[in-house]
This record gives structure tokens, C-alpha cells and sequence, in this order.
């Protein structure tokens, strides 16, 4: 699941709010169990306390990822830079949870709009990977050799799609227009404040089947196909031109040109040691 949002994520009010109410009040099931900054997530909730998770987030101005080993297991990662900078994106910072299907629905939905109510977001959709890989990984060929990445994840000039579960922030619902809403299907909308949670069908199993896809582009019919991004419609050369996709090959250009140096001074420290024995 993920939800996109331009709030500011770096505020004590936020913080504080955000990681007791997930560890406090929420769902035991969801309870987080660990945190760090980066990968591995090591560190114990239980040992170290909410308040230094909280302190740490505050201090490096870097959100903590969050991990939850017992069953059903999660890791969620929230994406956010106290500047903004260049980034063009209107929704630039997300969180991405990682959780486990066996939770089934209820729990996922449970966090889902959890996530929704902390974050505000614009936009957002819970679904199954293999949804989300068919309508957002591509591949293709670049001048030293295969580039994979995801695409049109960013609510912008279209919306990424329509998923099991779609959620349509006041941003967006602007973007489409409320009376669109009115001829979706009796039941299929819940509100949650300014926004919509639009599911397409009973249960996140039917998502990447055949069924699931019927009803996603029935959906996208009442709201306004063009709206929603299509992986179908990439431009491959543009996108080999895209700031993403520059930075993605030349970091692979300069992992390349970093292991040829290291070859070649292994070879010289060989050559060296074969001359001195």
C-alpha cells in the first residue's frame, strides 16, 4: 500500500502522532516491533522506547522505517526531505508499506486508512505486488545494458490507476471532478474526510486477475480513462531520456567504471606480489 503527499513529515506534532497512535492504538496485529533509519531494522521498540524512535526521526530529519517481525510481518518506509528542492513532483514524499497478505483484508484496510488519516494524502491505493509490477515495472535496454524501474507512481498530469483499493484525496477528486463519483456502483465508495476510498471489488485476491482488471476499467470509464497513467502508452526513448532514468544508467555507468578500477588494482597488487616472491 502507499499513499502520496506533499505534507510537512519532519514536525514533532507529526511524529509523535503518527508513530504512537501505530503503536499505541492501532490494531495490535499491526503493532510495529522495530525502527531505524535505514536498512537492516534492527533496533527494538520494546527496548529502546517510543520516545528515542521518535527523537531519532526528529534529530537526522529522516523519517525511521518501521518493521514488524512477528506475524503478520510489515516493513513500511516513508519517503521525505525537509526541502524540496528541484523535485517537480506536486506529491513528492510517500509511505510504503510492505504487508504481509496473510493479514487478509480487514487488516489491511485497518492500516490503509490509518496511513490516510495521518499522511492527507492526494492520492493512494492498497494492492497486491503482482498488481503493482504489471502496471508499473518496465524494462528496456539502455547504452550499457537492461534498466528496470517503476513508472507512473506520481499523481501529477494522470493519476497512477485504479486499484483494489483507490484512495482519491480532495486533490484529486478536483482533478476528476466530484459528480464523476455520483455513477460509480452503490457501495463501492467510503468517505474518510474530504476524501474517497473507492474499492473495485470485494477482496484484494481478485487484484492482476482477470475479474479484478474488468471492474478497475469500469471505474476508469466513469471517472475518465485518460485521467489514469497507462503502461501501455510509455514512451520507452523519452523515458531513456527522463532525469530518473539519466541518474539510473549513470549510476550504473559509475558502478561499472568503479569495479574496472578495482579489477585493475587487484591485478597490479597480484603483478606486485608474483615480482616480489
Amino acid at each position: 500500500m502507499c499513499v502520496k503527499t506533499d505534507l510537512n513529515l519532519g514536525t514533532r506534532e507529526f511524529v509523535e502522532g503518527l508513530l504512537t497512535q501505530w503503536y499505541y492504538e492501532l490494531d495490535p496485529l499491526l503493532r510495529p516491533e522495530r525502527y531505524d533509519l535505514g536498512e537492516p531494522i534492527r533496533k527494538k521498540l520494546d527496548d529502546n522506547g517510543l520516545k528515542n524512535a521518535v527523537e531519532t526521526w526528529l534529530r537526522a530529519q529522516m523519517p525511521v522505517m518501521l518493521k514488524r517481525v512477528s506475524r503478520p510481518k510489515f516493513e513500511a518506509s516513508i519517503d521525505w526531505r525537509p526541502r524540496k528542492g528541484l523535485d517537480p513532483r506536486p506529491f513528492p514524499w510517500d509511505c510504503v508499506v510492505w504487508l504481509d497478505f496473510s493479514a487478509g483484508d480487514e487488516l489491511a484496510i485497518k492500516l490503509f486508512r490509518f496511513l490516510i488519516s495521518h499522511f492527507q494524502p492526494a492520492f493512494g491505493w492498497i494492492t497486491s505486488y503482482q498488481d503493482e509490477i504489471e502496471k508499473h515495472f518496465i524494462t528496456f535496454q539502455d547504452r550499457i545494458g537492461r534498466t528496470e524501474m517503476f513508472v507512473g507512481l506520481d499523481p501529477g498530469e494522470t493519476l497512477p490507476g485504479v486499484y483494489w483499493g483507490t484512495y482519491f484525496g480532495p486533490w484529486a477528486i478536483q482533478k476528476i471532478g466530484r459528480e464523476k463519483f455520483a455513477q460509480l456502483p452503490v457501495g463501492t465508495i467510503q468517505h474518510i474526510g474530504a476524501g474517497m476510498l473507492v474499492f473495485a471489488y470485494p477482496t484484494c485476491k481478485l487484484a492482476a486477475t482477470v475479474e479484478g482488471r474488468k471492474c478497475e476499467e469500469r471505474i476508469k470509464a466513469c471517472l475518465g480513462k485518460e485521467l489514469f497513467f497507462d503502461k501501455n502508452a510509455v514512451d520507452i526513448e523519452s523515458l531513456k531520456l527522463s532525469p530518473e532514468s539519466v541518474a539510473m544508467i549513470e549510476a550504473k555507468v559509475q558502478e561499472v567504471l568503479q569495479k574496472k578500477k578495482e579489477m585493475v588494482g587487484q591485478h597490479k597488487a597480484d603483478s606486485t606480489q608474483a615480482t616480489t616472491n
